[in-house]
């Protein structure tokens, strides 16, 4: 098998390094079989080979050792020449609320892990794992900040004649790549807010890619989840790279290959904790689906997902599935509480 180095746009290549996963003979459950191979040159590398105990001991103090980067404010962003978000007329646009402006501590704080490591299968796995994206001392004034600022929604709506209740908090931001005006929908989009573009901003830093769009769950408890799909979207465009942020309590994040009982295929599992960052390119859209299953107990958890949507379709359903025509819920404090009308 071949390895190569993972490029991006940051020149602390010499950290980076790769998790390959070794193709099951049977099915089996799985965590991700690691080989760590740093990218120093063959006659550093150790000659032995490392155990299962060795290996989680060097992610953790590879993790901890990792750099920290403060997030880019010496210019405005996004940009109006911004390959794929179309600067909105205002940038509180459609917000059903003022959100109030991002605390400067929150600003200050921001730092960021930014050293990538790359999870590649023969069956076309191809993720990016960046183990406390966002560091541990903002994560927690981040979250309140998103929990009781953000509109909520807990969406119902009919397929095939079924009712179905959406069981998390939804919320979705943002505009296709196309130059129809913001307000040319029937339902107008939402100008993504100020601390959502920071982010969206080092994502878009540590991936080499360009989104428009920033769809926000909260999974309040255990019980909130949600099952096996992919997001293959013809209006994502090919290969969709899609950068998935986790704050708050940590949760199992399981992938299975759309073609798993065929070919013998076992179920990957990961554990999601706060401020860890996976991001899903290549053909991982199209030939695996992932989930967050249920849990006996949870504490609550609040995910970020940056994608690219291409045509006006992607607007049209962000907004169907993710606001819906139900309630906006606020949180209190303690638990989302729906607004009156009125």
């Amino acid at each position: 098998m071949s390895i190569s180095p993972i490029k991006t746009s940051s020149t602390r290549q010499s950290s980076l390094v790769q998790f390959i996963k070794q193709t099951p003979s049977k099915p089996r459950p799985s965590t991700l079989k690691r080989d760590i191979i740093s990218s120093m040159s063959s006659d550093e590398q150790p000659s032995h080979s490392r155990t299962s105990k060795d290996l989680k001991h060097e992610e953790e103090e590879q993790a901890d050792e990792r750099p920290q980067k403060k997030p880019r404010h010496s210019s405005p962003y996004p940009p109006p020449d911004h390959p794929s978000y179309h600067l909105p007329p205002s940038p509180t646009y459609n917000h059903p609320f003022p959100i109030s402006p991002v605390p400067q501590s929150l600003k200050d704080n921001l730092k960021f892990n930014t050293l990538p490591i790359a999870i590649n299968s023969p069956h076309q796995l191809d993720l990016l794992y960046f183990k406390r994206f966002i560091d541990p001392c903002v994560t927690r004034e981040l979250t309140r900040y998103l929990l009781e600022e953000l509109p909520w929604y807990r969406v119902k709506y009919t397929v095939r004649g079924v009712n179905i209740n959406t069981p998390r908090y939804t919320t979705v931001f943002g505009k296709d790549s196309t130059d129809k005006p913001w307000n040319g929908y029937k339902v107008k989009p939402r100008a993504i807010p100020e601390i959502l573009l920071l982010l969206m901003r080092e994502v878009e830093h540590v991936t080499n890619s360009t989104f428009n769009f920033a769809l926000v769950n909260y999974y309040s408890s255990g019980t909130d989840s949600i099952s096996y799909h992919s997001d293959s979207e013809s209006f994502l465009g090919p290969e969709p790279t899609i950068a998935s942020l986790s704050l708050g309590a940590p949760r199992d994040f399981h992938l299975r290959h759309v073609k798993y009982k065929e070919l013998g295929i076992g179920v990957e599992k990961m554990v999601l904790h706060d401020g860890d960052m996976v991001v899903m390119r290549g053909k991982t859209q199209e030939m695996w689906q992932h989930a967050i299953p249920k849990r006996a107990k949870a504490e609550g958890r609040i995910n970020i997902t940056f994608r690219k949507g291409v045509v006006p379709y992607a607007t049209v359903n962000y907004n169907t599935y993710n606001v819906g025509s139900g309630g906006i819920y606020r949180w209190d404090g303690r638990e989302m509480k729906e607004m009156r009308s009125g």
